[in-house]
Order: structure tokens, then sequence, then C-alpha cells
């Protein structure tokens, strides 16, 4: 028996041949999932800067979060900045299509390597973060004064590489990011008030 939709059949077999539909054929170029997020804290930079430091602070962070086995190492750059390791694990609350790729708990290591402050308190950071999973992150965290204290712009991007579903992975961690960046908000605001 012929085929009921040759003419569509033969149509979408002609547009993924085409180079500019290179994606539809599951080789394409793929752009990874940007993160921008600005958080405000009432104080000088100097002292979130110093709250963004403090090993009791990450630790607190993230039993708060919702973390378990955490650890986190603060040591010295050679430049006169820091480097700030955290490395923690949390139940892996992911839709099915990502949990095959994540598991049940998702380990994650981040480093943070600062730069010397500016006079102005300013300063900024490198970011790594790596899952146990094929995700990862790359980013800066910019650190400044503003009208209402100080203003820290996370952003930078995440990339899966996962077939077909990479994208999806990406978002779901991007918006778990952003959940997570709230939260720090509140923690790191009562922790600046005592």
């Amino acid at each position: 028996m012929a085929d009921a939709y040759p003419v569509r059949t033969r149509l979408r077999h002609d547009v993924c041949q085409h180079p500019r539909y290179a994606a539809c054929r599951g080789n394409g170029p793929h752009v990874p999932t940007e993160l921008s997020y600005d958080q405000t804290f009432a104080a000088d930079p100097a002292t979130v800067l110093a709250m963004l430091q403090d090993a009791a602070y990450v630790q607190e962070k993230g039993e708060r979060t919702g973390s378990r086995d955490i650890t986190v190492d603060v040591s010295d750059a050679p430049d006169g900045g820091t480097v700030m390791t955290c490395t923690r694990s949390m139940p892996a609350e992911v839709p099915s299509y990502a949990a095959p790729f994540v598991g049940d708990t998702i380990t994650i290591t981040e480093v943070h390597t600062w730069g010397p402050a500016a006079a102005d308190g300013s300063a900024s950071a490198d970011v790594t973060v790596e899952f146990n999973s094929p995700i990862s992150y790359r980013g800066t965290i910019a650190l400044s004064g503003g009208p209402d204290g100080t203003v820290v712009s996370n952003s930078g991007s995440f990339k899966a590489n996962v077939p077909f579903v990479g994208g999806k992975v990406e978002r779901v961690a991007a918006d778990q990011t952003e959940r997570y960046l709230t939260k720090e908000v509140t923690v790191g605001s009562e922790w600046l008030a005592r």
C-alpha cells in the first residue's frame, strides 16, 4: 500500500537535509543555556564579599538549601584573591527525561576564584560548577555597590552533553540555580543581620 502522506514525508526529509536545519537531525550546533541573575544584599561590598568567602556561611547556605555531605575549602590565590571550593550533594528533583543522566543524587563541585577587591570594594570571580552528570556550568560573579547595598551579578552558561534532550536538561539546571540564588538572598540577608 502506498504511503498515505508521501508529500509530507518527502518535504520533511528534504528540509532536514538542508544545512540550515541541521539541528533537526540531532547533530547541529547547540547553544548553551544562559544564566543571568542579580542578587541584592543590604550591606557594603566589602562586608558581602567577606560573607561569600566565609566557610561557615557557605556551609550554612548549603544546609539551608537542602544540601548534605558539604565540604568547604577557602584558600589564598597567588594574585591576592581567594579560592572557595564547595562540594555537596542533594536529592535529584528532576523531570523523568533527565533522571537517567543524573541518578537519585546530584553531587556538585563549585569553585569560585576571586580576584583581589578594588579600592571601592567591588570584586569579581570566575565560577566553575561540575556535576556527577554530563552537565557543567561556567560563569562569573561581579560584586559592586548599588543604591540599596551591594549587587551580586551572576552570569554564565550551562552545557549538557546529552543527545536530543541536552537543552531541556540545561533549562532544568538553570531554573534550579535561580531558585538556589533566590534562597541565598534570604540566607545571606539573615547572616548579615546578625
